[in-house]
């Protein structure tokens, strides 16, 4: 005669598997919180913090700057300033993104009545603006001849008609 022993409930006190249950619950709790906080938006600003101009944006006045920023596609302006021969603007733009790489297009023009112009920007012949990627995990800027951390300032100027130097840092914050 074979006994067979009762088997214990898969619920109740006496279950061994509830402990093991309830620790991978929370172990998979978290999981989900440390990837929910890894993939939490972050503020990518760049920073224009200084525009000289190189030479003569208006013939018939001085220059009316602004910088339009365009971040993933979303695109943001600043407010015109007139042109000194060295201004410092302290425009900031600021988007928030999620934790990865992102394209922006940095441009200064010159405000006029019936068309505003691309103020050259870039050291490349027929491309006025500025174009890089940061990576907002790393905190890169990425595109340039040589790599540039977040905070560091970039200087770029350009060479042809209605030319400026401009001076801009990048900065995550999380």
């Amino acid at each position: 005669m074979i006994r067979s022993h009762p088997r214990p409930a898969l619920t109740g006190a006496g279950n061994r598997k509830a402990p093991l249950a309830a620790l991978a619950i929370l172990l998979g709790g978290l999981a989900m919180t440390a990837s929910a906080a890894q993939a939490a938006p972050q503020e990518l600003t760049i920073a224009i913090t200084g525009i000289k101009a190189i030479d003569k944006a208006d013939e018939f006045s001085k220059g009316d700057f602004y910088a339009r920023v365009t971040i993933d596609g979303q695109v943001h302006a600043t407010q015109p300033i007139k042109q000194q021969n060295v201004n410092k603007p302290d425009w900031k733009i600021t988007q928030k993104v999620e934790p990865g790489v992102h394209k922006v297009k940095l441009e200064i023009l010159d405000k006029d009545i019936s068309q505003d112009d691309p103020i050259d920007i870039n050291r490349f012949d027929n491309k006025r603006s500025i174009e890089f990627e940061v990576n907002s995990k790393t905190c890169r800027v990425l595109g340039f001849s040589s790599g540039y951390k977040c905070g560091a300032t970039i200087t770029r100027s350009g060479k042809e008609k209605k030319a400026a130097e401009v001076s801009f840092k990048v900065s995550v914050k999380k």
